[in-house]
């Protein structure tokens, strides 16, 4: 890694699926598109974000990852670039879920997958280590450049990112939030990734949600 290289890493804006009255997982499904709130957040970072533009911009190839990316690419005159790395987790059978749903039909998946991912085992359903497998790698590809990298991605999949590169456990992703639109910054010093800003930026960052 390149000391002074950074990561900014976004969550997208929020959705309809989103908390009450949906809470649906929305997964890898298409169709899932920011609401105006999400707008709104994606248009204050990168009101933010303008002062001191990212080189590049990687996302996830699902709709709301992009929309929020275009809004920040737009402010700050930047390209997006998707990678599949960046993707939401593949939640198997969850997919379209109603939370309550699966909570009801699933509840000692659920449990783990809440408190400690790493001991769940669900047919169908991409695990945490794996997530944070490619994630990571996209991560290691960005900071072994000079400059900044932004990457707009979802909940899960940015926090197994976090732990990866504070060698954290990946159960200790359930002991810290990434909210909708928020902003999460790294900086490599001593070749070594140094978390400098957490969750950042949100509108709503005390609200509990699954996405």
């Amino acid at each position: 890694m390149i000391d002074g290289a950074r990561l900014l890493l976004v969550r997208h804006g929020r959705h309809d699926w989103l908390g009450p009255p949906v809470n649906r997982l929305a997964g890898r499904l298409p169709g899932v598109h920011i609401n105006a709130e999400g707008r709104a957040q994606a248009q204050a970072l990168a009101d933010r974000l303008a002062a001191s533009p990212p080189d590049r911009i990687l996302s996830s190839p699902l709709e709301r990852t992009l929309e929020t990316a275009a809004i920040i690419a737009e402010r700050v005159e930047r390209f997006v670039v998707t990678d599949e790395r960046l993707i939401e987790t593949g939640m198997g059978p969850w997919e379209g879920m109603l939370v309550a749903d699966a909570i009801q039909r699933y509840p000692e998946a659920w449990q783990a997958w809440r408190t400690a991912p790493t001991r769940m085992a669900l047919p169908g359903m991409e695990p945490v280590a794996a997530i944070g497998d490619r994630m990571l790698a996209v991560a290691t590809e960005r900071l072994q450049q000079r400059g900044t990298a932004l990457l707009v991605s979802h909940q899960d999949p940015l926090l197994a990112l976090i732990c990866r590169l504070l060698a954290l456990p990946l159960d200790a992703m359930r002991r810290m939030e990434v909210s909708p639109g928020s902003l999460t910054v790294f900086e490599v010093r001593d070749a070594q990734p140094v978390l400098l800003v957490l969750n950042a930026m949100a509108l709503d960052a005390l609200r509990p949600e699954t996405d």
